[in-house]
């Protein structure tokens, strides 16, 4: 529980208003009308600045804004505020077509700006490390100095950034060839994503990754307009972790693959990342598939449910980094692969306190109501939802109008249902 407290004299008596700021958001009318507000505070809630509004007749004076700082349970480690509300997810074509990404546009949100609290910078690993231990961070950096000028630009509602660095099909020519020749991925059965991957579950791979993260936040770990770093280690045809398509999964059989080498990528993950001691890690969690040496697919919710666990309990017990769950299936119903992931991240919400932080994104941006797929989102305990920017062939965000979006950006902030109608 966080307490604050203002002292005002005056005739006639003073009236109190108390407004917040999550996530960098405007202020906002919360709680008490009396000179004490107290607050009940998640790890969420860290950041958050709090102020009252003191007036009478004779007129009225705000206070300076106070921060609120959350430390969890044990003493874990400190890391820059999260981003609470709507993030724009970035286009992900690129990657489809084996490309580079571009500086990332922040002309898409202008007209939004009020609904959006955080964008994703999307990178390469070829990129970033053209050659091996070389680094060129000029793309990364321009990405981040776009940003930086929307937010100079927009004071009132400047954007957090959530840094997606993917491997996979992108991974530098010379990462591909670690430990064997490059492995054609067929186009997968649901996406237009195909080309080469190398063998991200070899040591030499997963050494030179987590080298590669280690520059980064080497770099990167102290800016505060960097607050969320994605971990996707072990990505094939997507940037998830945990989802791998029946065509790529032939493929990389063909190549030696296991469905125990899997598993020993995605228990690696989290220390792959523990370089990032400042910012914290973003984790999309699926059901395990558990493959035979035929190729015979079973879910396996058990095995995600233990990293998930892991993820929960890094920002209590003082392990590094301090990882987020997140889940990029949210739709406006749980879908029945769903059920036991959601349930799980709920479970693990209410056992350490509600100091668990919960990301989401949605599954497409067409076929299915937003407002209520952000309310599922929310009852999860959502503190910040990706949603899918305008797109070839597809509308994204662009379908609703900022008098739509805005109101359930603030329901995200405040954990409230949105209104539908």
């Amino acid at each position: 529980m966080a307490h604050f407290k203002v002292k005002a004299t005056g005739i006639p008596k003073p009236t109190y208003q108390w407004q917040v700021s999550t996530g960098g958001s405007p202020f906002s009318a919360v709680g008490a009308s009396t000179s004490a507000l107290s607050v009940t505070a998640t790890a969420a809630d860290s950041g958050s600045l709090y102020r009252a509004v003191v007036s009478n007749p004779s007129g009225t004076v705000t206070t300076q804004p106070a921060s609120l700082s959350i430390e969890p349970p044990g003493g874990g480690p400190k890391v820059k505020p999260l981003i609470v509300g709507l993030i724009d997810k970035g286009s992900e074509q690129p990657y489809h077509l084996a490309q580079l990404f571009p500086v990332t546009d922040t002309a898409e949100i202008g007209a939004y700006s009020p609904a959006f609290s955080g964008t994703v910078v999307n990178e390469t690993w070829a990129q970033l490390e053209p050659t091996m231990g070389k680094w060129d961070f000029a793309p990364l950096d321009a990405s981040l100095a776009a940003v930086s000028a929307y937010d100079s630009a927009h004071p009132g509602n400047p954007l957090g950034v959530k840094l997606r660095v993917w491997g996979g099909l992108t991974a530098p020519e010379w990462a591909k060839t670690l430990d064997g020749t490059p492995i054609t991925v067929p186009p997968a059965s649901s996406t237009d994503v195909t080309g080469t991957v190398g063998r991200f579950w070899s040591t030499d791979y997963e050494q030179q990754w987590a080298a590669f993260q280690t520059a980064l936040a080497g770099r990167y770990d102290s800016n505060p307009l960097l607050r969320e770093v994605a971990v996707t280690s072990c990505n094939t045809a997507s940037a998830e972790p945990f989802v791998m398509d029946s065509t790529v999964i032939t493929a990389l059989l063909g190549a030696g693959w296991t469905s125990l080498d899997q598993q020993r990528c995605l228990e690696g993950a989290l220390a792959d990342f523990s370089a990032w001691q400042h910012t914290a890690v973003d984790f999309t969690f699926n059901p395990f598939t558990d493959v035979s040496a035929s190729g015979v697919q079973t879910p396996d919710l058990p095995f995600a449910s233990t990293i998930m666990s892991e993820c929960a309990v890094s920002g209590i017990e003082g392990r590094l980094p301090q990882c987020i769950l997140d889940n990029h299936g949210l739709t406006d119903s749980v879908l029945p692969r769903q059920t036991g992931l959601y349930a799980e991240i709920d479970a693990l919400w209410q056992q350490y306190d509600h100091w668990v932080p919960v990301d989401f994104q949605t599954i497409s941006p067409n076929g299915f109501n937003l407002c209520l797929a952000l309310g599922i989102g929310i009852a999860y305990h959502a503190q910040s939802i990706e949603i899918w920017p305008p797109g070839p062939g597809f509308a994204g965000f662009d379908q609703y109008t900022p008098a739509q979006l805005t109101p359930w950006e603030d329901a995200l902030l405040t954990g409230t249902q949105p209104s539908c109608t």
